[in-house]
């Protein structure tokens, strides 16, 4: 029988992550083993996991998501484990998420996604869902379906086949987080293997926000959404292509900014410039402290 791992990823939310612990405690298959990776959390997360013997813990700096899920599928990996469960600590797993995860239609080593509904809303979908023929918003729209195929919620109960992660390797820990995860969705589909979410497997998440909607200083977590998504483009179309692409779609999105109706449009322009540039010129080294528009606006908003 398959060995599963679950990863979970948290940073600074040890409620939130004690409730995950336990949805997955509850499962009515449960994993065969557990590994919480812990970002360097400092509101007491680290003491309460050093107590608790049924885990593997490994404590690193804050590497973001990019950089939590790619320790864990690489140390779950490692120790031999034929599936990868991911999730992140503010994710609730219904009883039998994993169990219906396993259920589903074999389609071969692919990456089976839980359907992620709003835990405030529940016939509402987390994260909405925009194809060129289909939108998904509602968990109705999903659930006539056994497999959705080409849609997944990374890393919102994301199980990933030992076979894949042999071929496609870990996420990229330099990406951090905002773009990591459809980076590494668009990588397996670029390599030929099956994604899909299975919408009888349910995972409670809090609703998606709209990103460009968020009030600065916060808005600095735009600056990788737009900055990754280069990696996003080049998977989907090619190297060359992707690139140039990228660049018209940079320049475009960064001036929409100067016309945008929110308060700081003139920092969400800075920002997307400063992320853009960066793309376009390999810059995948930045963290939060040394993004300069960030500093910029903490120095005019001392």
């Amino acid at each position: 029988m398959d060995r599963i791992a679950a990863v979970v990823v948290t940073y600074n939310r040890l409620n939130d992550l004690q409730q995950c612990l336990t949805s997955l405690y509850q499962q009515t298959q449960p994993p065969n083993a557990i590994y919480v990776i812990n970002n360097g959390s400092t509101d007491g997360t680290g003491e309460w996991l050093s107590t608790q013997s049924d885990l593997t813990v490994v404590t690193q700096p804050n590497l973001g998501g990019a950089g939590g899920f790619a320790t864990g599928i690489e140390r779950a990996h490692g120790d031999g484990y034929d599936w990868i469960w991911c999730m992140d600590d503010d994710c609730l797993a219904a009883p039998d998420a994993l169990e219906q995860l396993v259920l589903a239609p074999y389609i071969g080593p692919c990456i089976k996604n839980c359907i992620s509904i709003n835990m405030h809303k529940r016939d509402e979908l987390a994260f909405y869902v925009y194809r060129p023929n289909k939108t998904f918003r509602l968990v109705r729209d999903m659930s006539p379906f056994a497999l959705v195929y080409g849609v997944a919620s990374f890393f919102n109960g994301t199980l990933i086949s030992s076979e894949v992660i042999d071929q496609i390797g870990i996420p990229d820990k330099k990406l951090f987080i905002w773009g990591d995860e459809v980076e590494y969705m668009t990588r397996a589909q670029k390599m030929g293997f099956p994604v899909a979410t299975v919408p009888k497997s349910v995972f409670y998440h809090p609703p998606s926000v709209d990103r460009d909607g968020i009030p600065w200083p916060g808005a600095w977590k735009n600056y990788y959404r737009v900055r990754n998504e280069r990696r996003v483009f080049q998977n989907d179309h090619g190297d060359k292509y992707g690139f140039i692409m990228f660049l018209f779609w940079s320049v475009r999105a960064t001036f929409e900014q100067l016309g945008s109706v929110h308060k700081n449009r003139f920092y969400n322009f800075l920002l997307y410039g400063e992320a853009s540039l960066d793309s376009l010129l390999n810059n995948f080294g930045k963290r939060p402290e040394t993004i300069l528009t960030l500093r910029l606006y903490r120095f005019m908003n001392k």
